[in-house]
């Protein structure tokens, strides 16, 4: 099998999206009352923070392959 890349940014969004899953399910079992104030900041905070991890991820492998150039 092969290796992967490890993406923070698939895993955040994925923890987030299981969160409303979750949350979605508590509301149609009547234990949580979700609003759809409440959901909407939710998801997009959640596609900020896996915008701002891919981000992150996406810069330090540009400096890493740069560092890695520069030796002969």
């Amino acid at each position: 099998m092969r290796r992967h890349r490890f993406e923070p940014a698939a895993l955040v969004m994925g923890l987030v999206l299981l969160t409303l899953a979750v949350f979605f399910l508590l509301d149609a079992g009547g234990v949580w009352d979700l609003r759809p104030s409440r959901s909407g900041p939710l998801a997009l905070g959640g596609l900020a923070l896996a915008a701002a991890a891919g981000t992150v991820t996406q810069g330090a492998r540009t400096v890493r392959a740069r560092r890695g150039r520069r030796r002969p």
